[in-house]
């Protein structure tokens, strides 16, 4: 399968309760990287805000989405392990190619000005909770991670140094990562997993990084349409399930998916995609199939 860089997103307008607290922010930063060790996907660039996280990925479909699909999944155990339930928290990810270079300029930089452009008084290379300060650095620099509150450096261990209980009082998870990783402040170092040669190969030069650094609104806007595009109408799952039941019996009489097979299964969820532009997630469920089996056919 072909390595493709894919976006991956929420949208914050949907998403609900997914950070209430600076618990939540270590715990979904920490999870970039236990999802990257255990994953062949590589982590370009993220951020991770209030309401949802962006990560720019790369490598094939398959592993993409299995990313993705491990880091939803580990966001609601940690949710409803440490408040009990899942109560009003909602948490929809989605996933997309880019194929353009332009586009991926324009993206790669989306995924770290998320902190700026959404009012916090902070710049991209220093927001904690992001990516963003590790890009065209000079060689003696001290990773932010690694400065207390008071300004005072410390310096980074290898994980493997801390018992089974301190790692995963930190990772929330049980999944291993390299022994050799480091830790400070709290931290998974990023600089353990992020790819920062390739995201700095998408701009070659310090000069044309800064530029699309200036994100303009078009250039914002053609982000934004296309993630629009991607997420799909976003209803209530009862209410996609009777419309995925009313086309089924439509098409072929059958009131439910499981009665169909591949091929009529693969109709379904175009139709449905067609007439109604439900989410790749809502599709998987209502038509089962593999949401990586949807992505390949269905547009």
């Amino acid at each position: 399968m072909e390595n493709l860089f894919y976006h991956m997103f929420a949208n914050g307008d949907d998403a609900r309760n997914f950070i209430i607290s600076t618990t939540d922010f270590f715990a979904a930063f920490n999870r970039i990287g236990v999802c990257a060790a255990n994953s062949s996907a590589r982590v370009v660039s993220f951020s991770i805000e209030d309401t949802h996280p962006h990560v720019l990925l790369y490598g094939t479909e398959h592993d993409c989405v299995q990313f993705k699909n491990a880091y939803l999944l580990s966001t609601l155990r940690y949710i409803a392990a440490n408040r009990g339930s899942l109560y009003d928290v909602i948490l929809n990810y989605e996933l997309y190619p880019v194929k353009s270079e332009d586009y991926l300029k324009n993206v790669a930089v989306y995924t770290i000005l998320q902190a700026t452009k959404d009012g916090k008084k902070v710049m991209p290379y220093d927001y904690i909770w992001g990516s963003g300060s590790l890009y065209f650095r000079p060689e003696k620099w001290i990773p932010i991670w690694m400065v207390d509150a008071d300004g005072r450096a410390h310096e980074p261990v290898p994980i493997g140094t801390l018992t089974s209980r301190e790692k995963e009082a930190m990772l929330h998870s049980r999944k291993p990562v390299p022994d050799d990783w480091l830790v400070c402040n709290g931290f998974l170092l990023p600089q353990n997993y992020v790819d920062i040669e390739l995201f700095e190969s998408i701009y070659q030069t310090h000069n044309c990084y800064r530029v699309f650094l200036a994100n303009s609104k078009k250039k914002d806007d053609t982000v934004m349409t296309k993630m629009s595009k991607v997420r799909g109408m976003m209803i209530e799952d009862i209410e996609a399930r009777k419309i995925s039941q009313a086309v089924c019996y439509s098409f072929f009489r059958k009131h439910d998916a499981r009665w169909l097979d591949t091929n009529q299964r693969l109709t379904l969820a175009k139709e449905l995609r067609a007439q109604y532009y439900l989410s790749f997630r809502q599709l998987s469920t209502l038509c089962r199939l593999p949401e990586t089996e949807i992505r390949k056919y269905v547009r």
